[in-house]
């Protein structure tokens, strides 16, 4: 099964949110740190996962991205 490197960066960038557990926020900036991408390239990324429903946001200073499910 083939995964084109968008989808390989949406799983990764998901996998950080797993690590941060069902509580923990995670930002573009941290993710785009870890990952080692451009924070406008995780924003694309993050914004196609929360409209697909997989992650939810939060806004504000103790803001981010979580996980919908555990």
């Amino acid at each position: 099964m083939k995964f084109s490197t968008t989808e390989e960066y949406g799983l990764r960038c998901m996998l950080q949110l797993a690590k941060k557990g069902p509580t923990g926020m995670v930002t573009i900036l941290e993710l785009s740190q870890k990952e080692n991408l451009t924070s406008a390239y995780v924003a694309k990324i993050m914004a196609g996962l929360r409209k697909g429903g997989l992650v939810q946001s939060t806004r504000g200073q103790s803001g981010g991205y979580q996980l919908t499910r555990d």
